[in-house]
């Protein structure tokens, strides 16, 4: 098994099917309009499937209503960061790298990192 290729986030179709359309492809180019979705994706919860026919066939036509409504969201959302952008000279703009690791081994997990479900016995 190969997780890119057996499984996926739905909710990237639903904001790739809505960056494709024209309004989007005519005012973003092609890095924007790649900022935009992963901007989007992160504030949504991601449905992980594995073959759209089946999750299509099993979910109700209200809660695809909602998905579809959370990704346009999250889009408009998100356009403002793009739309004013605060980067100047975004192509010869030169990274900033620390040589030194700041890690430390005591800090609280972020939100992402703690996982969903504990083992039984903690």
């Amino acid at each position: 098994m190969q997780i890119s290729v057996d499984v996926h986030n739905y909710m990237e179709t639903l904001v790739g099917q809505i960056l494709v359309q024209e309004h989007f492809t005519e005012r973003f180019d092609h890095e924007q309009l790649a900022d935009l979705a992963c901007l989007a994706l992160n504030q949504l919860r991601p449905v992980y499937i594995r073959h759209d026919i089946d999750f299509l066939s099993a979910l109700p036509e209200e809660r695809l209503v909602v998905l579809k409504q959370h990704a346009e969201t999250a889009i408009s959302v998100s356009m403002a960061m793009i739309v004013e952008d605060r980067r100047k000279n975004r192509d010869t703009d030169i990274p900033t790298t620390w040589h030194t690791p700041r890690f430390d081994e005591d800090s609280e997990l972020e939100w992402y990192e703690t996982p969903v479900v504990t083992p039984k016995n903690h």
